[in-house]
């Protein structure tokens, strides 16, 4: 049912080095409960593409709401409308869309509680409201501060060129809270720790991708001076032979009796 669905949500996270999880309900999932394919199994979901990954992913949120034959008949349609669509590296779906879509687009049909839904509708466009009524307030006791006065959030957003949802995610911190942070200037010493420590793994990342970057480039100038070194050899070996077809120990031989 609808209200089981309800608030619960698929969390996916990209890992360094290519380690991504995807939980539900707080739980991990496992790959290799789903993973089939033992001749070249697969150690991570993915998501954003259409590759083995992202459909492993399809049909492990397929199995997990409906049925396996549900997800091995529509992972493939599941990964084309959803997963492909999934672009950052972090995203939250909730289940009842996964239900949704599942009655729209299959032949099996997830009954919904359309009552509950719309309330659950409803009881957010007030959450979203009261938000952006805080999101005000706040907007305007900025206003009167100093101007050009320097915010320790705004600039840790500004150096990461992230949102201010985005830093509340990384600190797995509620967004109104971070609010007061930026209203008051000021941040805990453990969350300022973190955005450290995010920092370090974020500069990691790109220092790998250069490493890697460079270690290719690397891998194909040693393949062009061995091709060039092969085409000395060749060039080498041709004029030992011109030489020894010329045969000047001879020649000064003949030369000298003249």
């Amino acid at each position: 049912m609808a209200d089981n669905l309800k608030n619960k949500y698929f969390i996916a996270s990209r890992g360094f080095y290519g380690t991504n999880s995807v939980s539900y309900k707080g739980i991990e999932m496992e790959v290799t409960k789903y993973n089939h394919d033992y001749a070249n199994p697969i150690t991570s979901f993915e998501w954003g593409n259409s590759e083995k990954g992202s459909k492993l992913l399809a049909y492990a949120i397929l199995n997990t709401i409906a049925t396996p034959t549900v997800a091995r008949v529509y992972a493939n349609k599941f990964t084309q409308h959803v997963i492909e669509k999934f672009k950052d590296d972090e995203w939250k779906m909730e289940a009842i869309e996964v239900a949704r879509w599942i009655n729209t687009n299959t032949d099996y049909k997830i009954p919904l509680n359309e009552a509950s839904e719309q309330e659950a509708i409803e009881k957010e466009k007030r959450r979203i409201k009261r938000e952006e009524e805080f999101q005000k307030q706040i907007e305007e006791k900025l206003k009167n501060r100093v101007k050009n006065q320097p915010n320790i959030v705004d600039d840790i957003c500004s150096e990461l060129k992230i949102k201010q949802e985005t830093l509340a995610k990384i600190l797995d911190t509620p967004l109104d809270l971070l609010n007061k942070w930026r209203l008051e200037n000021e941040m805990p010493k453990l969350a300022l720790k973190a955005i450290e420590f995010y920092k370090a793994g974020v500069s990691l990342k790109e220092k790998n991708n250069k490493l890697k970057i460079e270690s290719q480039n690397f891998q194909e100038q040693i393949i062009k001076n061995q091709t060039k070194m092969d085409l000395y050899e060749i060039e080498l070996k041709r004029y030992k032979k011109f030489i020894n077809e010329f045969d000047i120990p001879n020649l000064y031989k003949r030369y000298k009796e003249l």
